[in-house]
């Protein structure tokens, strides 16, 4: 999945290069609002799971970039909490996609234990009208102890 994920990405971002060129209007700038659900794949203790959560952001432009930042929670049967601070870097692909990463802090319980490590993450927005938009994301988090967690998730919200 995780792979499958990664060359869809990299395969609309080739194919959508050149409509980056174009004046893309300041379709993902500003406070935003969002929910994800997806799987988890934990290799610490060996689990997979259904994960799900909330997120909320806030994105400006620059340039051609897009630059933001998120906090986000997530839960699932065997990480009890989930609790994330990243940033995201972005192009426009058109006037309705966007292609970014993302890296920060991410902090982990599981079992009454907490572990605190990095997350790091690949991901395509693509808005839905004015305010609303969906995404697609894969992320890896390394931990403290040897933790690593990968996460497929898929999400949807709004912009104020």
């Amino acid at each position: 999945m995780k792979h499958l994920l990664s060359i869809a990405l990299a395969a609309t971002a080739l194919v959508a290069t050149p409509a980056m060129a174009q004046t893309a209007p300041s379709t993902f700038t500003g406070p935003r609002i969002g929910a994800t659900v997806g799987f988890s794949n934990d290799k610490f203790i060996g689990t997979q799971a259904f994960t799900y959560g909330a997120e909320a952001g806030y994105d400006v432009a620059v340039g051609g970039a897009v630059l933001g930042v998120t906090a986000e929670i997530l839960d699932n049967r065997d990480i009890t909490r989930e609790l994330a601070l990243t940033a995201r870097a972005g192009v426009r692909v058109g006037s309705k996609g966007l292609f970014y990463v993302t890296g920060g802090y991410s902090n982990i319980r599981t079992y009454g234990v907490t572990f605190d490590g990095v997350r790091l993450g690949v991901g395509g927005e693509l808005a839905l009208g004015k305010n609303a938009y969906v995404k697609l994301e894969q992320r890896y988090g390394n931990y403290q102890y040897g933790a690593h967690l990968w996460q497929s998730v898929i999400g949807a919200g709004v912009r104020f």
